[in-house]
């Protein structure tokens, strides 16, 4: 009886040793992931900021810009025959589609490859949107023109837990 409590008590500590090291692999993996879809969104969000502020102001010939210049709200978002990555201004990053009512999904070229079969790659998602907020408070989308856009970027993976969103703010300045 006590050689039976004994392998009993055995197999609950091998049962939960085994489920640790499951449970930590997945952390690591996941943190690996995370790791790679932060430079990812770093590194998209860098190429979007290196674009000026709205192409009105770009092409307008008034040395002074005013918000009332600027695209409107509703507009924001890649123009006619404008393609990633050949945006010329933020706002083009707003890859919200209406008529679909979903986001445009960028193709990363970034992948990570497998350490234990090599023709295995894991692929990441790169979306973003792009609205006004006002100066008081940069976590508000404000539906008018203002001097500032946020742009949100998330990027995922299937084998990611969560979506990362990486968040910036442009200034008309």
């Amino acid at each position: 009886m006590l050689t039976l409590g004994a392998m009993l008590l055995l197999s609950f500590l091998i049962l939960r040793v085994n489920s640790t090291q499951l449970l930590s692999q997945e952390t690591i993996t996941d943190s690996k992931l995370g790791i790679v879809a932060l430079t990812i969104a770093n590194s998209y969000m860098d190429f979007a900021k290196r674009r000026v502020f709205d192409t009105v102001i770009a092409d307008s010939i008034f040395n002074d810009p005013t918000v009332a210049m600027c695209t409107a709200p509703n507009a924001l978002g890649p123009e006619i025959g404008e393609n990633y990555p050949n945006f010329d201004d933020i706002d083009d990053f707003n890859l919200w589609d209406p008529a679909l009512s979903r986001f445009i999904t960028v193709p990363d070229t970034t992948t990570l490859s497998s350490a234990t079969d090599p023709n295995l790659f894991t692929e990441f998602f790169v979306t973003s949107s792009v609205y006004y907020v006002p100066e008081s408070d940069f976590e508000t989308k404000a539906n008018i023109r203002t001097l500032f856009k946020r742009i949100d970027v998330r990027v995922w993976t299937e084998q990611m837990k969560d979506t990362l969103v990486y968040s910036s703010i442009a200034t008309i300045w």
